[in-house]
């Protein structure tokens, strides 16, 4: 049987760097991750789970996070750990540290798909029962991962009809903030939607738009722009909507962010909310209580979302022959002091 320092010997790495890629505790760049693998491979080596040399499973759930300091990430791990840890599990935690390599660069699917296979492996190596994986963004997800000898769940993204998955009603949410906005009398409704090729974006205006499409309204011409999530493109995205020959009396936008700029860019030109323009976001994000008036947004069961997921991963673990299944929750539109019917 080959061993970790055969392995570390033919990837040209030190036996520590072997154990980091097996037990996932540090990250390591690609390419030395991929010369450990391949290595691994061709070597055939299994780590070693107990004295004896044979290959066990922990009671532990294996957790993929993309990045730890992004939203939803931290309250769906908490949700996690309120399920498994009452129930005697352990929790490996991998952090795929994406943020800085693909925010928003929604082309490098290639790059996207490697990271996450290589994170699930290593989960997969170190034992683990099961595996859950909370994603940002439900973005290319079918056919993401290659087959995992272990039950596998998504939390918070949206997988395919074949996958185990937990996440929420964006697109009837999104529709609830456009009735809402026409309960109140608003006509001229504009979006300001997240980046043009992320899959919860466009669940997002989509149901936005079938809203609206019950009572013969559309989103009128120029009322309609792309913002990458960030709070300078709902800046400047509410900024050029205001030069057009007729304001919005409403603005739905699709994260806290781009509605805070969205918020301070009607303030700067002299415009009050909601006297003026109504505005409501999406994520219900804890910086976002403090903005004045308090903003309008939809609440998401993010924590739900991760003990859901924790059940589900539990369930396969005790019976692996279930069937695909999927728990989609629903969402919170919180009213508060950003809508007001137009005047």
């Amino acid at each position: 049987m080959a061993t970790m320092k055969q392995v570390a010997q033919l990837a040209g790495v030190s036996n520590a760097t072997v154990s980091h890629v097996v037990n996932g505790t540090k990250q390591l760049s690609a390419a030395t991750t991929r010369r450990v693998r391949q290595a691994m491979k061709e070597l055939g080596y299994r780590p070693r789970r107990d004295m004896g040399g044979a290959r066990t499973r922990l009671k532990a759930i294996g957790v993929l996070v993309e990045d730890m300091r992004c939203f939803p990430v931290p309250d769906v791990l908490c949700g996690i750990a309120e399920a498994l840890e009452p129930a005697g599990y352990q929790i490996l935690l991998h952090d795929l540290h994406l943020y800085e390599k693909l925010y928003n660069q929604y082309e490098l699917i290639g790059a996207y798909r490697e990271e996450v296979n290589q994170g699930v492996d290593a989960l997969v190596e170190a034992g683990v029962s099961g595996v859950i994986y909370a994603a940002m963004h439900d973005r290319h997800l079918d056919g993401l991962l290659d087959k995992v000898p272990c039950p596998l769940v998504y939390a918070y993204s949206l997988g395919s009809a074949d996958d185990f998955f937990v996440t929420y009603g964006n697109k009837e949410a999104a529709a609830d903030v456009a009735r809402h906005f026409i309960a109140l009398g608003h006509r001229r409704i504009a979006v300001i939607a997240g980046h043009p090729h992320s899959f919860p974006a466009m669940k997002r205006l989509n149901g936005f738009q079938i809203a609206l499409q019950e009572v013969g309204l559309a989103i009128p011409e120029g009322f309609l722009a792309y913002g990458n999530w960030e709070y300078s493109s709902g800046y400047e995205q509410m900024k050029r909507m205001l030069g057009l020959p007729q304001r919005p009396t409403a603005v739905f936008v699709m994260n806290d962010y781009m509605a805070a700029g969205a918020l301070h860019a009607l303030q700067d030109a002299g415009l009050e909310v909601p006297r003026d323009v109504s505005l409501v976001g999406f994520d219900h994000r804890d910086a976002c209580d403090y903005l004045r008036p308090r903003l309008s947004t939809v609440d998401l069961p993010v924590r739900e979302i991760g003990r859901q997921a924790a059940g589900m991963v539990k369930k396969l673990v005790a019976a692996p022959d279930t069937a695909p299944y999927s728990i989609i929750l629903p969402c919170r539109l919180m009213e508060r002091a950003s809508v007001a019917p137009p005047k």
